[in-house]
């Protein structure tokens, strides 16, 4: 089972700290991250995704996920960020994620103008140690499990579209 986690920071330098400090924990195997990004709301309102995952093909892939994620999670337009078959596999898998209204709406309450916020999709994670080596950053920690079979949906989707460049259909 995946775990999506949201911490809010007080703005973007923290948030990126933050992410050096899980690149560190992915290195050390404390942390197997299969998407991070940080995305940053500015003063005047708008926001903007910084995504983390690379500039691969799999970065690109990964880069439209969390661009369908965070216009969901934090109502942010992704119009351009997700293309051709991968749009009709990631709406598919998201129906299936069982994310609730609430988590939906802390998140968008952690982004509030003028702060930032580190987004993890984890595949595995020693919790415990991962949050004791963030806490010296502080933010607010939000957390939802993935079921098992959205967790698929998502790899599968994510996996087919890597190795042949045709989008996996979502599981129905």
């Amino acid at each position: 089972m995946a775990d999506l986690v949201v911490i809010g920071y007080p703005d973007e330098a923290t948030a990126e700290k933050a992410h050096e400090v899980v690149s560190q924990l992915e290195h050390d195997l404390i942390m197997h991250v299969h998407g991070a990004a940080v995305v940053v709301k500015h003063a005047d309102g708008q926001a903007k995704m910084v995504t983390k995952t690379g500039t691969t093909r799999s970065g690109a892939i990964m880069g439209g996920f969390f661009g369908l994620l965070f216009g969901l999670l934090f109502l942010i337009p992704v119009g351009g960020l997700i293309l051709g078959g991968l749009w009709g596999a990631v709406l598919g898998t998201m129906r299936g994620w069982g994310i609730k209204d609430e988590f939906r709406q802390r998140a968008q309450d952690v982004l509030k103008p003028g702060t930032a916020a580190l987004v993890l999709f984890l595949e595995s994670w020693t919790e415990d140690k991962a949050l004791a080596a963030l806490a010296p950053l502080g933010g607010e920690v939000l957390k939802t499990s993935l079921s098992e079979e959205a967790t698929k949906e998502i790899n599968a989707a994510l996996e087919a579209d890597k190795d042949d460049g045709t989008p996996a259909a979502p599981a129905s």
